[in-house]
């Protein structure tokens, strides 16, 4: 399967089973310092190299929720998509580390009709490193636009038409 990152079609397109794949990204220590700084999240073993060479892991990883939010960024997301409904039984399968590259994969594994303009579907993600390994795994659920045209029709109306200048 090649790369298939992009999720630009509205619900009725979607179909169970379908799956998307992304290239690699490697996550760097910019990366983790980053995100420390941008969440406050500046616990040892993301950002301490001494007290996480005592650790387990005999090494500073790379925290959980910037491994999924990378995740959500490689699986590119047209606007069809108008909210996140939700994340389930989102696990931590094997640790990311600092210079780890990961892969995602998203399986249509859901739909629910919510009215006659949208619907919810649940994708199956899945983080791989490097090797291999699903090193993330969740279920998450998407609020979309039903159709092909109510897409269009909000593109249409939100994208600007340029315009020339006025001459005097």
């Amino acid at each position: 399967m090649g790369i298939n990152n992009r999720i630009d079609m509205p619900y009725d397109e979607l179909e169970v089973g379908q799956t998307f794949r992304t290239g690699g990204r490697t996550i760097t220590e910019a990366d983790v310092v980053n995100y420390c700084a941008l969440t406050g999240n500046w616990i040892e073993i993301h950002s301490n190299k001494h007290y996480a060479e005592q650790t387990r892991f005999g090494k500073r990883l790379v925290q959980g929720s910037l491994t999924y939010s990378i995740m959500t960024g490689l699986i590119q997301f047209g606007p069809s998509i108008q909210a996140n409904y939700g994340i389930d039984n989102l696990r931590y399968l094997k640790p990311v580390a600092i210079d780890d590259t990961i892969y995602v994969t998203a399986e249509v594994t859901a739909k629910k009709e919510k009215d006659e303009k949208y619907g919810v579907t649940t994708f199956l993600m899945k983080a791989l490193n490097q090797d291999g390994y699903v090193v993330q795994r969740s279920e998450w659920s998407l609020l979309m636009l039903r159709r092909r045209e109510d897409l269009e029709a909000l593109l249409a109306a939100s994208l600007p038409t340029e315009k020339q200048p006025e001459r005097k």
